[in-house]
């Protein structure tokens, strides 16, 4: 089961470079402009219905930099896959790092997922993947 889990953790960070291709890539002096608030709506993968409201805030603006995911109405089908509570959850991270590829990327600490984000016009494009489940939302920076 772990080699699955890690088989499929490679093949998703290998699509990710492929997707980030095609976006605008971060570099070092654009940090200063991502730190803040960013929200829009997270999907879950394949609970293809259900999605919720996300916030992210990227508190700093040099690596490592932390972040703070906040997701709201957590549907019970998709908190029970998750092994999270329904309703709000929050998750900090301290040890996002700029990659090669022009992408800001966040580890787990135990290992078992990641979320990444990328550029695009005016809006970030995050994805994720945790638990064997994969997703994605794109963000727009509170004002």
């Amino acid at each position: 089961m772990k080699k699955i889990i890690c088989v499929l953790g490679v093949a998703l960070m290998i699509a990710s470079v492929a997707f980030a291709a095609g976006k605008m890539k971060i570099t070092a002096k654009d940090l200063p402009g991502l730190k803040g608030t960013w929200e829009g709506i997270v999907s879950f993968g394949e609970f293809e219905a259900a999605t919720s409201p996300m916030k992210l805030e990227i508190l700093n603006d040099a690596a490592p930099l932390k972040a703070k995911v906040t997701i709201t109405n957590i549907p019970q089908g998709v908190a029970n896959q998750f092994s999270v509570p329904s309703g709000q959850n929050v998750l900090e991270n301290d040890g996002g790092v700029l990659t090669s590829q022009g992408t800001i990327f966040w580890a787990s600490p135990q290992g078992t997922g990641f979320f990444e984000i990328s550029k695009g016009d005016n809006k970030l494009h995050f994805w994720y993947f945790a638990k064997g489940i994969k997703g994605d939302a794109t963000l727009k920076k509170k004002k």
